[in-house]
């Protein structure tokens, strides 16, 4: 136990703790002000609208998120000299993917809000945030660079002071613009994160990683090895939006709004793993070669993911019932959609770590078809629940997402434990 309190995991894990504590905590004190001051159907618009932007984007960066912490990793170790030409490959073709899909995304704004979401109110707000995709999947590769840096601790500065600006920023502007002010909110502080990160990534690079002017054999290997990643994302993203967009086609707007609420609660419990993500990816890639502390770091994180997400379920459940007074009366019976979303979340955080192995150790494809039988069975379980067992839509999804991930865990532990006994003996 001392040893793991002194590794260099813990340290890292350490400050993506506090900047994002910060972050994820204000940004959730903000969202149920958002709510409260939207009320539970026009705060379901909000979040689908948000959601769909957010599904794009994580796409439109191509997994180079992750990608950019596994090469800059290894390059930091191996090969600093090729750290500025992955930068500049990395960037290019995040502009170049969240480009297309976010002018993709304005000339069918009308299509989408009308035909799909049956809301034309929909189509100016979502124009507007078109815009939105090129800045988010630019952070997102920004975020994966300096993970791969290590620069843990400047990314916690940066998360904590758009943290900050996310509450009083997000509140003010919906306090006073309603709707509009919180989509307005969204896109300004997304802008300044990617400044923010901008500077900090030409700040951080190595002095020893001396430009190299061409490459094209490492564009090749960055595409290739994204594309998995880039492919989960888009799954994942892709059911978590349907199961949105079929919440509303079953029910409504109103259920929508009450499962989303719901589902901050599961988000904020997750943040310790969720930013955790970078980190693992940074040292497992590093410990890749070593079997043996590549076994330690991944054993030890799934403890830690462990007893990040026990306590505090423990405590949301208990006080459940006080959070859902905060939402509002429009929010009845939040208290125990809250329960059921953050059951889920130890089997979910566990999952995150086991898809961290898999990329480190190059096996994005393995996990590309194990999360697209996930994410699409928590699709096919919503709509059984449903149906056939008549149980109400939130209450079906949430519930569809605790049995899968469940499912998901046991399988991809023996699994995994079974490539890493194959390559062993292979070698």
């Amino acid at each position: 136990m001392a040893r793991l309190r002194g590794s260099q995991l813990i340290k890292d894990s350490f400050w993506s703790l506090i900047g994002n504590a910060v972050a994820r905590g204000l940004s959730l004190l903000a969202g149920i002000f958002i709510a409260r001051f939207l009320g539970k159907d026009i705060f379901g618009e909000y979040g689908l609208i948000k959601s769909t932007i957010l599904t794009i984007g994580v796409f439109s960066s191509f997994g180079l998120g992750f990608t950019s912490t596994k090469f800059v990793a290894d390059y930091k170790r191996e090969a600093p000299e090729n750290i500025k030409l992955f930068i500049r490959y990395s960037t290019k073709i995040t502009l170049i993917f969240s480009g297309v899909t976010s002018l993709l995304l304005f000339i069918t704004a009308s299509y989408v809000a009308t035909i799909i979401f049956e809301a034309q109110s929909l189509i100016v707000p979502l124009r507007f945030l078109a815009i939105l995709i090129v800045f988010n999947a630019i952070t997102t590769t920004q975020i994966g660079i300096l993970s791969g840096l290590g620069e843990f601790k400047t990314l916690a500065k940066i998360n904590g002071f758009i943290g900050v600006l996310t509450f009083f920023l997000s509140v003010m502007l919906t306090y006073i613009w309603n709707f509009q002010g919180a989509l307005i909110a969204l896109l300004l502080l997304q802008i300044l994160n990617c400044v923010l990160n901008f500077i900090a990534v030409r700040k951080n690079i190595p002095l020893s990683a001396i430009p190299i002017l061409e490459d094209k054999n490492l564009q090749n290997r960055i595409l290739k090895f994204s594309t998995p990643i880039a492919l989960q994302a888009a799954v994942y993203n892709i059911t978590s939006w349907t199961g949105s967009v079929l919440l509303v086609r079953f029910a409504n707007f109103g259920e929508l709004g009450m499962y989303n609420a719901a589902m901050q609660w599961n988000a904020i419990i997750l943040f310790i793993p969720g930013i955790m993500r970078n980190v693992v990816l940074s040292h497992l890639s590093s410990n890749s070669h070593k079997q043996e502390e590549h076994g330690k770091v991944l054993n030890h994180t799934i403890i830690i993911n462990i007893l990040a997400t026990l306590f505090p379920s423990i405590i949301v459940v208990i006080i459940s019932p006080f959070i859902a007074t905060f939402y509002g009366n429009t929010f009845e019976g939040l208290s125990f959609l809250i329960i059921l979303a953050v059951s889920s979340t130890i089997f979910m955080s566990i999952n995150n770590v086991y898809s961290q192995a898999f990329t480190s150790i190059n096996k994005n494809w393995e996990m590309f078809i194990l999360r697209f039988f996930r994410d699409t069975g928590v699709l096919f379980g919503f709509v059984l629940l449903m149906k056939n067992f008549k149980i109400n839509g939130m209450y079906s999804l949430l519930t569809s997402k605790l049995i899968v991930s469940i499912l998901f865990l046991l399988f991809v532990n023996r699994y995994y434990s079974y490539l890493i006994r194959r390559d062993k003996y292979s070698t």
